[in-house]
């Protein structure tokens, strides 16, 4: 199944933590593990590194890179926002303690 979110209502700028965990959940409702989720960024113009690294790292991470890039579509970013979020899933991969993986 494929599902569509827009992230418009929380531009133009996001940067607070509640607003990116909020983000983070409505992703996770839809269950991009099993299913494409297309998030659209029209009219957001700017999102802070944490925002960015709670959101698509985690999605990034807890998905594992192969589901991320098949089930989650980033769609409309703008120029300055999509190097925030690729900065945001370099960040979450490089404090990611690989100590609790089994």
């Amino acid at each position: 199944m494929k599902y569509m979110i827009s992230l418009k209502e929380f531009g133009p700028i996001i940067s607070n933590k509640i607003i990116g965990e909020k983000i983070y959940q409505m992703i996770m409702e839809k269950d991009p593990r099993t299913n494409v989720v297309e998030i659209d960024l029209e009219g957001v113009k700017s999102m802070a590194t944490f925002c960015a690294k709670q959101i698509f790292g985690q999605l990034y991470t807890g998905l594992t890179p192969e589901v991320f890039g098949k089930n989650i579509v980033i769609k409309n970013a703008s120029p300055d926002v999509r190097p925030v979020i690729n900065i945001g899933i370099r960040y979450a991969i490089e404090n990611l303690d690989f100590s609790l993986l089994k």
